[in-house]
C-alpha cells in the first residue's frame, strides 16, 4: 500500500495545530505510526499466515507411548475364571457347594436351573458316557450319570460347568471340592454372560451343553434356584428384599421383607419363587430392595 505525497506532512500540520505545546511528541508519533502502517501493509498475506499457523506441538516422529492390544487370549480366560477372590463368600460364607451336594443337585437338574455345560472342558470318557445318556429319556434307570450328584461336582471340578468355577486354592495344582475337598468354587461374570452353542444338548427353557459363546445374556438360567441350593442362603440377606433392621422396607411392598431373623426355609422360599426372583435376573446390589434385574448381553 503507498501513501498519496505529502500525506504525512499534510497530517503532522494538522496535528500541530490542534496541540501546539506537544508539537514534537504529536508529529513524531504520527510519523511513527504511519510508519508502522506502511510496514505492515508491506507484508505479504503468505508471511502473514505463516506468523500466525496454528501449532500442534513439537513434531513426534514414533509414538514413547504406542497403544497396546494386550493379550486375546488372556482377556478371554479372565472373563471365563475370574472371580476376583469370590471364592471365599461362595464357599465359606453361602456354602454353596455343601449345599450342592446336600440338596444332591443333579446334571439333569442344573439343566433344568438354566446351567451351561462346557462340552470342551469334559473329559472324553464321560463326555462320550454322557452323550449317550442324553439320547434316553433321562430317568435315574437310563441316565444314572445325568441323576447323580457325584456327576455334577465332576463337572464343576473340570470347570465344565459355565460360571461356576472350580479354584485351586491351596496351589497343589488339583482341583478336588468334593468331599470336603481343600478348593473352592466361586462365580465368574459368564454365569450371567455366556450360553453355548447347544450342540450336544438343549433343555428348551432351562440349560444346554455345548461349546461356549462368550457374551450372550443366559435368559435362562433361575439364578435365584441356584442361591436357594446353597447351604446357607441367609448369606444373601442383603441382597434380597429385607427391612434391614429398621421396621420398615424400601423394596415393593406388595412383598413380605425378609429380616435377620428369618430362617433358612424363608431365604429358600423367597429365592426360588419365580414372583419374586424371576429367572433371567440376577441382583448384585447390597440394598435391600429385592429387584433383582435382566440379564443382558455383556458383549457381541
Amino acid at each position: 500500500m503507498r501513501l498519496p505525497p505529502g500525506y504525512a506532512a499534510e497530517n503532522e500540520r494538522q496535528l500541530v495545530k490542534l496541540c501546539p505545546p506537544l508539537k514534537l511528541l504529536c508529529a513524531g508519533s504520527v510519523v511513527s505510526a504511519l510508519a508502522l502502517i506502511t510496514a505492515g501493509c508491506g507484508k505479504s498475506k503468505k508471511s502473514e499466515i505463516a506468523d500466525h499457523a496454528p501449532s500442534d506441538g513439537p513434531g513426534i516422529e514414533v509414538n514413547p507411548h504406542p497403544h497396546e492390544r494386550g493379550d486375546v487370549e488372556s482377556g478371554k480366560q479372565i472373563f471365563r475364571f475370574e472371580t476376583f477372590g469370590n471364592e471365599g463368600f461362595w464357599t465359606d460364607a453361602a456354602r454353596l457347594p455343601q449345599g450342592i451336594m446336600q440338596a444332591k443337585l443333579t446334571p439333569k437338574q442344573a439343566l433344568e436351573a438354566g446351567l451351561q455345560v462346557d462340552v470342551e472342558a469334559i473329559e472324553p470318557a464321560m463326555r462320550e458316557a454322557l452323550a449317550q445318556e442324553l439320547k434316553t429319556d433321562m430317568s435315574p434307570q437310563n441316565a444314572p450319570m445325568l441323576n447323580d450328584v457325584a456327576t455334577t461336582m465332576k463337572l464343576i471340578e473340570a470347570n465344565a460347568v459355565v460360571g461356576v468355577v472350580a479354584v485351586d486354592s491351596n496351589s497343589d495344582g488339583q482341583i478336588q471340592i468334593a468331599p470336603g475337598g481343600p478348593d473352592k468354587v466361586g462365580i465368574s461374570c459368564t454365569i450371567c454372560h455366556t450360553i453355548t452353542d447347544k450342540s450336544v444338548y438343549n433343555l428348551p427353557g432351562g440349560g444346554s451343553i455345548g461349546r461356549r459363546i462368550d457374551g450372550p445374556a443366559a435368559d435362562t438360567l433361575n439364578v435365584g434356584k441356584l442361591l436357594a441350593t446353597a447351604a446357607n442362603s441367609r448369606a444373601f440377606y442383603p441382597n434380597v428384599h429385607a427391612n434391614l433392621g429398621i421396621g420398615k422396607t424400601v423394596g415393593r411392598d406388595s412383598l413380605i421383607p425378609l429380616t435377620a431373623n428369618s430362617t433358612e426355609e424363608d431365604f429358600d422360599a423367597f429365592l426360588s419363587d419365580v414372583q419374586k426372583y424371576p429367572v433371567g435376573t440376577f441382583d448384585e446390589t447390597q440394598d435391600g430392595n429385592g429387584n433383582s434385574v435382566l440379564n443382558t448381553p455383556l458383549f457381541r
